[in-house]
């Protein structure tokens, strides 16, 4: 999965991925700059306080279509704040990198290659990202007979294929520790960079909001036999979900849901405060998205984000902070 989404010449990122209407896959930001504007709304509500600079730092920024979006609503909100806002981008891909430094209205912009090169206690603002942890790589587990198994990518005569063996004891602690259980046959995926990751950004917050969108679940729903027995991993191509994550690497979207209580004990085993788990549609909603609509297509665009039967239910937002 790393080598399939990030390898620089052969990776699905590297390629640049199809998103939004007619892509692979759509985004919140794909859909509607409406989105960036309520986050740009609600990041001024509750950072606009005191003096002297703050800052936004988005993980996962890709070509940055939301930043650009954000920058322009900030300054519509408020120019005096968006003059004090300092920008900052964390963006894996080359590709994402060489077109962030291109982007038109992000002069001063920031744009770093990994959070590890965010200095602890160096951010007074927030720290946001939208659908990163679910493209994390993941390991892929399976309930054994004897134990946990591990299920690995091998050669076969049409390509690549699953082949079953024990559970390395890294991979069993890690399991372990997250309480996970998994019945004979059942399948899950767990990501050994999540919480890292999240530890990491953690740290680098001296005031304020980490506030992350994604696909996830509590582990009790996550995990439980009944209702994800074959696993979360998917694969993402031409606006559809389902297919072989093994048929064509490198060509196209993979990702697996996120563990929020996972993520929710590494924020707070760095002394944040878990403020909640919200679904997107009420985050928003009570944000003030509809305020923004100005238009009838404007309005579909932003219901689309709070739709209780697509994105406002299946995408969640957890929201940790530190306070001084």
């Amino acid at each position: 999965m790393e080598a399939a989404l990030y390898d620089r010449k052969e990776g699905y990122y590297a390629k640049g991925p199809r998103i939004g209407e007619g892509g692979d896959f759509a985004t919140s930001p794909s859909i509607s700059s409406i989105f960036a504007g309520v986050i740009a709304r609600r990041f001024r509500r509750e950072a606009e306080r005191g003096e002297g600079p703050v800052d936004f730092v988005e993980v996962g920024a890709g070509d940055g279509r939301f930043l650009g979006d954000f920058a322009a609503a900030l300054l519509r909100e408020d120019g005096d704040f968006a003059a004090r806002v300092r920008l900052t981008a964390v963006e894996k891909s080359w590709a994402g990198r060489e077109a962030l430094a291109a982007r038109p209205g992000l002069s001063g912009l920031r744009v770093l290659a990994s959070a590890e090169e965010l200095p602890p206690r160096s951010v007074n603002g927030w720290i946001f990202s939208n659908e990163l942890y679910d493209a994390l790589p993941v390991a892929r587990v399976r309930g054994g007979m004897e134990g946990l198994e591990e299920l690995r990518v091998g050669a076969v005569d049409t390509g690549f294929g699953w082949t079953a063996a024990p559970a390395p004891e890294d991979l069993r602690r890690h399991v372990a520790s997250l309480g996970i259980a998994l019945e004979q046959g059942q399948i899950g995926e767990v990501s050994p960079e999540a919480a890292p990751l999240h530890r990491t950004l953690a740290r680098a917050l001296t005031r304020g909001f980490l506030v992350a969108f994604d696909y996830g679940h509590r582990a009790e729903a996550l995990y439980h036999p009944l209702a994800r027995r074959r696993g979360t991993l998917a694969v993402h191509s031409r606006g559809r979900r389902g297919g072989d994550p093994l048929e064509r690497p490198g060509e196209m979207d993979l990702t697996a849901h996120v563990n929020w209580d996972e993520l929710i004990r590494a924020g707070q085993e760095e002394g944040l405060a878990t403020l909640g788990v919200f679904r997107q549609g009420r985050y928003l909603t009570e944000s003030g998205l509809f305020d923004l609509v100005e238009t009838e297509a404007e309005k579909w665009r932003a219901f689309r984000l709070v739709d209780p039967e697509g994105m406002g239910e299946e995408l969640s937002v957890l929201v940790q902070q530190r306070c001084v």
